[in-house]
């Protein structure tokens, strides 16, 4: 089998890290794959913030942990957003799953295609990680928080510009265990 096709078949969401760290050439490598994602008119407006420190991870955690907090839980509440709240009132609650390294994409607030742009960014990351063998998985709590003050904040301290806004972010690292299978594929193939 091709070996892109057969990384792209065996990569599988991680959710529990070893803690050892990956190496600064192979992050570099993953953040390169992700900036040659393809984008709307060739923009590339595109941020994309690494923390492998881990004073910053505990900050980001918090930060997180702390505004789910802020979110009243009402009628309209979605499921998720309940269950996200529910787990931040644990105070030893780790929304980054003890990852080593996690990444941010930020994109313009104002620019049409920057949803999908991100989207495929980070999909190219979670490729490139694979192929290093290192596991990774899409965390999506930071796109409904973006707005929030102890987010904005974050963001500001972490140098993503005012005019960005967090379309989706990933932790990646060394697995702890092997992941399952992939379960088997729904039938959505249509050709006409």
């Amino acid at each position: 089998m091709n070996k892109i096709i057969e990384n792209m078949l065996t990569r599988r969401s991680v959710r529990n890290y070893k803690k050892e760290q990956i190496p600064v050439e192979d992050l570099n490598t993953i953040l390169l794959a992700g900036s040659y994602a393809p984008s709307g008119m060739g923009m590339q407006s595109w941020k994309f913030t690494a923390i492998q420190n881990a004073d910053t991870m505990k900050k980001v955690n918090e930060a997180i942990r702390q505004t789910l907090l802020t979110i009243p839980v009402v009628a309209e509440t979605h499921p998720y957003i309940v269950s996200l709240i529910k787990k931040a009132e644990d105070e030893n609650s780790n929304f980054l799953y003890n990852a080593p390294t996690y990444i941010i994409v930020s994109n313009l607030k104002d620019n049409g295609n920057a949803m999908p742009d991100s989207a495929l960014a980070i999909g190219n990351m979670m490729l490139a990680a694979h192929s290093f063998g290192i596991g990774s998985c899409w965390l999506n709590q930071l796109p409904g928080l973006t707005n929030m003050p102890l987010i904005r904040e974050l963001m500001t301290d972490l140098g993503i510009p005012e005019n960005h806004i967090i379309y989706g972010s990933v932790v990646i690292g060394y697995a702890a265990e092997e992941p399952a299978p992939a379960a088997p594929r729904k039938d959505v193939i249509h050709i006409i």
